[in-house]
C-alpha cells in the first residue's frame, strides 16, 4: 500500500499479486489491486479484481463505491450509479458515495434528483462545500437562481476561492439582475483559464454595457472551449450589440457548426441578420424554432417590419404562438371592485434607458398619486440612471429577473393588482408568460408593441382612433381601448439642447432618418431615392447602430447607387449613446423622413422637439400609423402622405421652403410640448381614467 500511495504503481502491483497468492481469502488485496488497475488505465481487469473482493465480502460499502468509480471510467454510467447507491445503502454515512451520486446526477442533468441528494447532504452538521455547491447548481439549473445564491455563498464560505462556486454565484447574480455585483465577483477571480468563468464574465460585462470587455472575455472562453456552442452564441450576441454584425453572424454560425440544434445560437443568428436589415431571412431562422417561445415572439416582432404582411395574417400568427406557448388558464381572478385606491402593475424589461421609459416618465411625474397605486415588475439585467429616475414614480418595485412566471404571478396576486399592464408585447425580455397565468382580473397592453400579442388573457390594448380607426364594436380578447388624445406622452431628457437654425446654406437640403435600420424597408428606401433624385443637391443622413458594420454600410450605399443615387449623397452614421449628442445631431437635418411599414415614434417626437418637420406615409396596420397619430396631435396633419406620390410632394415642398423651415425650427418644440403629445397632466388623467374604467367594466360583467 505504501508503494501504491507513493505512485510507484508497477512495484505496488507486483506486491499485490504476491500478497494475493499468499492470502487468497483476504478481500482487501483484490480490492486494492482493482483500484490500482483502474488508476493505470486497465479498468476491465480492475473491475474483475474488485468483483472478486465483493464476492468474498459483499457487505463492505467502500468496495461497491470503488466499483462505481471503475464503472464510470468504463462509460457504464447506469451500472456505476447502481453500485454507488448500493454502497450508500450499506453505509449511509459514506460521504464519498453520496458525493459521487450528486455529481453523477448533475452530469446527466437529473437536477431534481441532484437537489434531493444535496438537500440530504447539507442537513449533516459537517456538510462540506461540495454539498452546498451541488445544492446551488441543481436549484439554479431548475430555474431558482434567487434560492441558489445563499447556497453558493455557503459553498464559498467553506471553500474560499473555489472557481466553480465563484462562477455559479456570478451566474446566479447575473440571472437575478445583479449584473454589477456579478461582474465584480467574476473579475475578482482573476484571470483563471476556465471557459465557463470567462463566459459568465463576458455575459456580465455585456449586461453592464461594457461590450468590448464582454467580447474579449467571450473570445477567451471560446478559445478555451472551442466546441462550446453557448459561448459562441453569446459572443455573437455581444458582437451584434456592438454593431459588429458580420463578426456576430460568423460567431453564431460557428456555434451552429458545433451544435446544429443549439436554439439560442440560431436565435442570435436571426437577431444579427435582422439588424443588418435582412428581416425576412431573420424571421425564417426564428420560424425554424417552433418550440422556442422567445424565437417565436421575435418572429412576430419581425412581421411588423415586412410590408407584405397584413394585419389578419399577423394576428393569426400571434394567436397560433399564444396557443402553443401561453395556453389560457382555467380560472379568472375576481375583480377587487372599485373601492379604495386602484392598484395598477406595470410589467416591463425596459425600465431603463429605452424608448418605453421616455414615454413612461411624463406619466409617472404627472399622475395623481392619491387615486392609484403603481407597482413595477421589472425584468432588468442591470439598472441604470434612467431606472433611478423611474423608481420614485412607483409605490412598489419588484425585481422579476430570474424568477419563474408562476412565482411572479403569485407575487402579483398577493399584491392584489387590479389592472396588470404589459409594456413589452413581443419585444426582447417580455414576460407574456406571466400574463398567460392571469394573475389579475384586468390585463392590458400599452406602449411597447403596436399590435396584438395573441394572448386570450389580455383584455384590452390601449390605442387610439388615429392609429386604429373604428371598424365596429370591439369584441374578444385584446380589444382596442381607444384614448381620445393618443397613447404617447413625450418629454425631453434633462439637459436636452435647444434647436438651432441651419447656418450653412451651401450644401443643399439634408433629409434624415435616425430610426433603426430594419425599419427601412425596400419600398421605403426606393421612395427615398426618388426624393433625392427629385431634389438636386440634396443629401440623406441615416443614423443607426447597424452602421458600425462596414458591410451594412456598403450594402446600403450599393442599394441607393442601384436606384440612381450616388453614394456620396448619403452619410451613414453609427449610433450615439449620449442622448444629448443624439438630439444635437438634428441640427444638421432639414427634413426628417419617417420609415414604413413600421413608423418611428421616439424619433418622430425627437425630430419635432428639435424643430425638424417629419414626413410620414399613412399605413394600414397600427405600426404604420404612428406617424399619423403623432403628427395629427402635434398640429401638422399636412405632413401626412396618402400615398407614395403624396409623400414625395410633401418632402419636395418642405425641401424648397427654407424660410418656412427656419420658422419651424424655432417653433416646433413649444408647439409639440403644448399639444396633447406633450401635455403630461392631461395624458395622465386620461390613462388613469382608462384603468378605472377597465376595472369598472370588468366588475360590471
Amino acid at each position: 500500500m505504501d508503494r501504491h500511495r507513493a505512485g510507484d504503481f508497477g512495484a505496488a502491483h507486483a506486491l499485490y499479486e504476491s500478497a494475493e497468492r499468499l492470502s487468497p481469502d483476504d478481500p482487501a488485496i483484490p480490492h486494492l489491486r482493482g483500484v490500482l488497475l483502474h488508476q493505470t488505465g486497465r479498468g476491465i481487469e480492475g473491475l474483475a479484481a474488485i468483483d472478486r473482493a465483493i464476492a468474498m465480502a459483499p457487505l463492505i460499502a467502500p468496495y461497491h463505491f470503488n466499483r462505481a468509480n471503475v464503472l464510470i471510467g468504463l462509460g457504464r454510467a447506469d451500472a456505476a450509479r447502481a453500485a454507488a447507491e448500493h454502497a450508500l445503502a450499506l453505509d449511509p454515512t459514506l460521504r464519498p458515495a453520496a458525493a459521487f451520486l450528486l455529481s453523477e446526477a448533475l452530469a446527466r442533468g437529473a437536477y431534481e434528483d441532484a437537489r434531493a441528494r444535496a438537500a440530504a447532504m447539507i442537513q449533516a452538521p459537517d456538510a462540506d462545500a461540495q454539498a452546498w455547491l451541488g445544492y446551488a447548481l441543481a436549484g439554479h439549473a431548475l430555474g431558482d437562481a434567487h434560492a441558489a445564491i445563499p447556497a453558493y455563498r455557503q459553498a464559498l464560505a467553506l471553500a474560499p476561492g473555489d472557481t466553480a462556486a465563484i462562477n455559479g454565484l456570478g451566474a446566479a447574480l447575473l440571472d437575478t439582475g445583479a449584473a454589477q455585483a456579478a461582474r465584480a465577483l467574476l473579475e475578482s477571480a482573476g484571470d483563471r483559464a476556465w471557459g465557463p468563468l470567462q463566459a459568465n464574465l463576458g455575459n456580465a460585462r455585456r449586461a453592464t454595457g461594457d461590450l468590448e470587455g464582454a467580447i474579449l472575455a467571450l473570445r477567451r472562453a471560446a478559445e478555451l472551449e472551442p466546441a462550446n456552442a453557448a459561448t459562441q452564441a453569446n459572443l455573437g450576441a455581444a458582437l451584434s450589440e456592438a454593431g459588429r454584425l458580420g463578426e456576430a453572424i460568423a460567431a453564431c454560425r460557428a456555434a451552429l457548426a458545433a451544435d446544429p440544434a443549439h436554439a439560442p445560437a440560431r436565435s442570435n443568428l436571426a437577431a444579427a441578420l435582422f439588424d443588418t436589415g435582412a428581416v425576412a431571412q431573420a424571421r425564417a431562422e426564428w420560424d425554424a424554432l417552433p418550440d422556442d417561445p422567445v424565437a417565436g415572439s421575435n418572429a412576430l416582432y419581425a412581421r411588423l417590419f415586412e410590408p407584405a404582411i397584413d394585419g389578419p395574417t399577423a394576428l393569426a400568427a400571434a394567436r397560433a404562438w399564444a396557443a402553443r406557448h401561453c395556453p389560457a388558464p382555467t380560472g379568472v381572478p375576481a375583480p377587487r371592485g372599485t373601492g379604495g385606491r386602484l392598484r395598477v402593475g406595470f410589467v416591463s424589461p425596459d425600465l431603463r434607458s429605452h424608448s418605453v421609459a421616455w414615454f413612461l416618465l411624463p406619466y409617472l411625474a404627472a399622475r395623481a398619486r392619491d387615486g392609484i397605486e403603481l407597482f413595477a415588475y421589472a425584468e432588468l439585467a442591470a439598472e441604470d440612471a434612467v431606472t433611478a429616475r423611474l423608481k420614485p414614480g412607483f409605490d412598489a418595485w419588484f425585481e422579476t429577473t430570474g424568477r419563474s412566471a408562476d412565482e411572479i404571478a403569485r407575487r402579483i396576486a398577493q399584491d392584489r393588482i387590479d389592472v396588470l399592464v404589459d409594456l413589452a408585447g413581443h419585444t426582447a425580455g417580455n414576460r407574456l408568460d406571466v400574463f398567460a397565468r392571469r394573475p389579475a382580473a384586468v390585463q392590458a397592453s400599452w406602449l411597447g408593441y403596436p399590435d396584438p400579442t395573441g394572448l386570450a388573457t389580455i383584455d384590452w390594448r390601449l390605442t387610439d382612433a388615429l392609429a386604429e380607426p373604428e371598424e365596429g364594436p370591439a369584441k374578444g380578447p385584446e380589444a382596442p381601448w381607444r384614448l381620445a388624445d393618443g397613447i404617447h406622452c413625450f418629454a425631453l431628457p434633462p439637459g436636452a439642447p435647444e434647436p438651432v437654425a441651419r447656418l450653412d446654406r451651401t450644401e443643399g437640403v439634408v433629409f434624415g432618418s435616425f430610426n433603426n435600420w430594419p425599419k427601412h424597408s425596400g419600398p421605403c428606401l426606393d421612395l427615398w431615392a426618388e426624393i433625392l433624385r427629385a431634389v438636386p443637391g440634396s443629401r440623406l443622413v441615416l443614423k443607426s447602430r447597424a452602421f458600425a458594420d462596414a458591410a451594412v454600410r456598403d450594402g446600403a450605399l450599393a442599394r441607393f447607387e442601384r436606384a440612381g443615387v450616388a453614394g456620396t449623397r448619403l452619410e451613414l452614421r453609427a449610433r450615439l449613446d449620449d442622448p444629448r449628442a443624439h438630439l444635437a445631431a438634428y441640427a444638421g437635418i432639414d427634413v426628417a423622413l419617417d420609415p414604413f411599414p413600421y413608423n418611428g415614434v421616439t424619433t418622430t417626437c425627437e425630430a419635432l422637439a428639435m424643430g425638424v418637420p417629419v414626413v410620414t406615409l399613412a399605413g394600414v396596420r397600427p405600426a404604420g400609423r404612428m406617424g399619423v397619430a403623432l403628427l395629427t396631435r402635434a398640429g401638422h396633419p399636412e405632413w401626412i402622405a396618402r400615398d407614395r406620390a403624396d409623400y414625395i410632394r410633401i418632402a419636395v415642398a418642405l425641401a424648397g421652403d427654407a424660410a418656412g423651415r427656419d420658422t419651424l425650427r424655432m417653433r416646433l418644440r413649444s408647439a409639440l410640448l403644448a399639444s396633447p403629445v406633450g401635455d403630461a397632466k392631461r395624458f395622465a388623467a386620461a390613462l388613469d381614467g382608462a384603468f378605472a374604467a377597465m376595472t369598472a367594466a370588468k366588475t360590471a360583467g
